[in-house]
């Protein structure tokens, strides 16, 4: 799970099964397995908001893409340093 305090620094809002549909469609559609996924989170390492909606999708489609936590744990071992560096630097 994300770390509360992650979730308030950022202020990181749930995102539905519904409303990550769009989003789970593209990376349905464009990666071809967990490691094509897994570069797609370098690309938007510094983009919280964009990282969240990837772990929401991650969430309700684990059996699919990540039934062993792994990309999960990486997103959110990347939005923990983005609120710390947030935390240390609020103009961020």
């Amino acid at each position: 799970m994300i770390n509360r305090n992650t979730v308030s620094v950022l202020s990181l809002k749930p995102v539905t099964r519904t409303g990550s549909y769009d989003f789970y469609v593209k990376i349905n559609s464009e990666f071809e397995n967990p490691d094509a996924i897994e570069e797609s989170i370098s690309w938007w390492q510094k983009d919280h908001k964009k990282l969240n909606e990837l772990w929401w999708v991650l969430n309700y489609h684990s059996e699919e893409f990540d039934p062993e936590r792994h990309l999960r744990a990486v997103i959110e071992r990347k939005l923990d340093a983005i609120a710390e560096k947030r935390k240390s630097n609020p103009e961020l």
